[in-house]
């Protein structure tokens, strides 16, 4: 660690340090993080790029990548890739999440300049989603073929057409929702999280945790856990969605946007992306039969979503889904 610091650092002194994972020294506020990396220098550029962006706009608890000696972002040693990223952390870590700081951020990220090349979901929502189809086709055709199988994967072989149809169903509701004209300023590309869950609350944000895309991205991973939840969940999900548009209202174009990403499965997706690296078969089958099961209140809240929020969808004309 210290061979590959004096790459970017002279004489750092400082404490070591471990912050979601990743090894570090920080002296004051002040952190250098080492992280093991796959990404082209293009990507990490981007990023660079991005997270200098908010620095510069007062969010300032952002790990951003470091350029080595030689004016490089990535150093190889080993045959392995690094990137150090130095950040100052917060010192007002907050436990609960606020809807108002998530839409003033992402009004200072609507501000970001440049369009992203590598870093961008912005309007590829159905492109990628079809792709995360096509892997995981791919791997049910291999589980399928092998035999014998874990309960873990047999549990996958047997629900993954179910995963299909929710999925495609979340594609044609987006192409219809992609053919609304209704937009706001809300509807520009902005600086998002690639699955926001409270980072902003955090000691440290971190570059590669930042994706260009529209800000409902990360209003659909706030509320998407909750909608999981078996107990009245809208109360906190209508709280925290008024909060955000006491700083910037959702447009029409917004709404249907939302309802279209919490109808894609990305929570089991994600699961199943997770398991992939997971060798605890029985332990992956029992998590993913849980999370399967509280499909049903998901469904029920989706199904409810409109009507719970006092939204007319009759009036503003947007279809919803009916299980």
């Amino acid at each position: 660690m210290d061979e590959l610091l004096s790459q970017y650092i002279e004489n750092f002194n400082g404490t070591s340090t471990t912050i979601d994972g990743f090894k570090g020294y920080i002296n004051g506020n002040n952190g250098f993080f080492i992280i093991t990396d796959s990404n082209n220098e293009e990507v990490h550029y981007e990023q660079k790029a991005i997270s200098d962006f908010l620095i510069y706009n007062g969010v300032r608890n952002i790990a951003t990548p470091l350029f080595n000696r030689q004016g490089q972002l990535i150093t190889t040693i080993d045959n392995r890739n690094y990137i150090v990223c130095n950040g100052t952390m917060s010192e007002n870590k907050r436990d609960s999440p606020s809807a108002r700081q998530l839409a003033s951020f992402h009004k200072i990220g609507a501000g970001y300049p440049y369009e992203p090349n590598y870093v961008s979901s912005y309007g590829q929502w159905k492109g990628l989603w079809a792709k995360k189809i096509a892997d995981f086709e791919h791997m049910y055709t291999n589980y399928y073929d092998e035999r014998p199988v874990s309960r873990y994967r047999r549990l996958f072989i047997d629900t993954f057409p179910y995963l299909v149809g929710l999925s495609e169903n979340a594609i044609q509701f987006l192409q219809e929702a992609e053919t609304d004209g209704r937009f706001h300023t809300i509807d520009r590309p902005a600086i998002t999280f690639q699955r926001y869950h409270y980072q902003l609350q955090q000691q440290i944000i971190w570059s590669h945790d930042l994706v260009h895309d529209h800000p409902v991205r990360d209003l659909a991973e706030y509320i998407r856990p909750i909608l999981l939840e078996e107990d009245k969940p809208f109360t906190k999900v209508e709280t925290f969605l008024k909060e955000y548009e006491s700083v910037q209202s959702l447009s029409i174009f917004s709404w249907r946007l939302l309802y279209a990403r919490l109808l894609f499965p990305i929570h089991l997706f994600d699961f199943l992306e997770v398991g992939v690296n997971m060798n605890d078969q029985e332990a992956l089958y029992r998590q993913y039969k849980i999370l399967l099961e509280k499909q049903y209140y998901y469904e029920r809240n989706l199904r409810n979503f409109f009507s719970e929020l006092d939204l007319d969808t009759q009036s503003v004309n947007i279809s919803v889904i009916e299980w």
